[in-house]
């Protein structure tokens, strides 16, 4: 065999070697996976699990998170179904209520609701429930002062569900940051879901939240089912509880002393004596006493009655008075 191919076969065999070596061991890389957890030890606070449950069962899936204040949106999960992500940008202003409602448009796609968490309205979740599909979004806007979004189970308002949803506390001192922090999830099932704010003794007053609650588990068990168990049982009126007992009654101020009573009235005169009746209509005859030219008494008489329309014709042409005339008899001595 010549040298030429003898050195030929050697080259050959040295760089089937160096394959081999390329390929087998396979190269660990633990310092890429190490770079992986790195990435997540840096997600907000609260994260873990990212509304998986430890069942497997996803029911909310947290698609990004913002801290405001103009930072850049940190992405977690791509949306399911194809959706797209919400934009990261602050609530729009609540319409003025309309007249008359008008009709419900159809649904068109997935809806992305929003959500206020505290501010100018306390401690409350603005709406504190809503109706969703499966593949809604939801997005949280936080005002002041510090909140969380955090998804528990209904008969533990106040307790995080294990591997629930967790948005981690979001500062917005005296709503400082502009544009305010928000997170946004995606509802996965058509079940009922909760919600509260872990902040100190926020949820034992009544800081709640629910999506799709039932006839037989409504956001008002919910929220007073929070009071009951981290409140101390002190429920506000509107969740049931008794209203403040009432300010004392302002003693009634005292009644001026009656009006001296008037003087006794006289007693009633004695009523006069009646007039005497008159005579009884007709042609009586009254008797009466007179004087005439001052020649002495005379008697005279008078009528009360007119007498009878002459039937002569004594009476044509005179004016005034009464027509009529006297009986004879009156007119003799």
């Amino acid at each position: 065999m010549k040298f030429s191919a003898v050195l030929a076969l050697s080259a050959a065999v040295m760089a089937s070697a160096k394959s081999v070596r390329n390929h087998y061991p396979v190269r660990r890389e633990s310092h890429k996976k190490g770079a992986s957890s790195e990435l997540q030890s840096q997600l907000p606070a609260g994260m873990a699990g990212f509304g998986v449950s430890n069942t497997q069962v996803t029911e909310v899936i947290i698609i990004w998170t913002n801290p405001g204040a103009g930072a850049p949106t940190i992405n977690i999960n791509p949306p399911a179904g194809g959706a797209q992500p919400p934009a990261a940008a602050p609530p729009p202003a609540a319409p003025a209520a309309p007249a008359a409602p008008p009709a419900a448009p159809p649904a068109a796609g997935p809806q992305t609701h929003h959500v206020t968490v505290g501010g100018p309205s306390g401690l409350v979740f603005v709406p504190d429930q809503i109706k969703a599909n499966v593949g809604d979004m939801v997005v949280f806007t936080f005002m002041s002062q510090n909140h969380t979004a955090t998804q528990s189970a209904f008969a533990t308002p106040c307790d995080p569900l294990p591997g629930g949803m967790n948005s981690g506390f979001m500062a917005n001192p005296n709503n400082s940051v502009t544009p305010p922090p928000q997170v946004a999830m995606q509802v996965m099932v058509s079940d009922p879901l909760w919600f509260y704010c872990a902040q100190a003794n926020h949820c034992g007053k009544g800081m709640t939240f629910s999506i799709n609650p039932t006839a037989a588990k409504t956001q008002a068990m919910f929220q007073s089912m929070a009071i009951q168990q981290k409140g101390k049982g002190a429920q506000s009126p509107i969740t049931g509880g008794a209203p403040p007992a009432a300010n004392p009654a302002t003693p009634a101020a005292p009644s001026s002393p009656p009006a001296a009573a008037p003087p006794a009235e006289a007693p009633p005169a004695a009523n006069p004596a009646a007039p005497a009746a008159p005579p009884a209509a007709g042609g009586g005859v009254q008797t009466g006493t007179g004087q005439i030219n001052g020649n002495g008494a005379c008697v005279c008489a008078v009528t009360c009655t007119a007498g009878s329309f002459p039937a002569a014709v004594q009476g044509v042409g005179s004016f005034g008075g009464m027509a009529g005339s006297l009986p004879m008899n009156m007119m003799e001595a």
